[in-house]
């Protein structure tokens, strides 16, 4: 399972190609995406993780044997029969969910995405294309990073506020603070 930005799917009932998916696909892909959804909301409560953002990073591939399956048409390519009348039952258990979760690392992969489209997503209702830095204690961003003119900006790296105070005083003086 992997995050193309697209669900991808291949599936076989009986051994026939189901090119589209089908009922069969859904019932598995359902109970993948109810565990991550609840995984993803212990591990950030902020973010709204719709059932399709989450589907929307599978790669999911079956292969089952159904009895009497019904099709869409009759090049087969989708399964229509109902999960209750598909003659077995297919329950993922948590064990199993956990364990696809750790390997993947998909939880952290859409976690990722969230934040990185929160953040375009900030950049883009403030009108500018620069890019900021946020959330580490005491980084003070210069005024034009991230902007057509960002080769005029200084780094200063200090250690301690009264450094950082004394050399601020010190480029003020000389006129190159921006």
């Amino acid at each position: 399972m992997s995050g193309t930005g697209n669900f991808n799917q291949i599936s076989f009932v009986n051994s026939i190609n189901t090119s589209r998916g089908g009922t069969h696909v859904n019932h598995i892909t359902d109970q993948i995406i109810r565990y991550l959804a609840d995984e993803l909301r212990k591990k950030d409560k902020e973010f709204r993780f719709s059932p399709a953002l989450i589907k929307n990073h599978l790669n999911i591939y079956i292969n089952c044997m159904i009895e009497n399956p019904a099709f869409d048409s009759q090049t087969k390519e989708t399964l229509t029969t109902r999960y209750s009348n598909f003659g077995s039952k297919c329950h993922l258990s948590e064990r199993w969910l956990i364990d696809m979760a750790q390997r993947t690392g998909i939880i952290d992969e859409i976690l990722n995405w969230a934040k990185a489209k929160q953040q375009s997503e900030l950049s883009a209702k403030s009108g500018r294309q620069s890019t900021r830095i946020v959330g580490i204690p005491k980084l003070y961003d210069a005024n034009l990073a991230g902007t057509a003119r960002s080769n005029e900006c200084t780094l200063i790296l200090t250690e301690g506020d009264s450094a950082k105070a004394l050399a601020v005083s010190g480029l003020s003086v000389i006129g190159d603070i921006i």
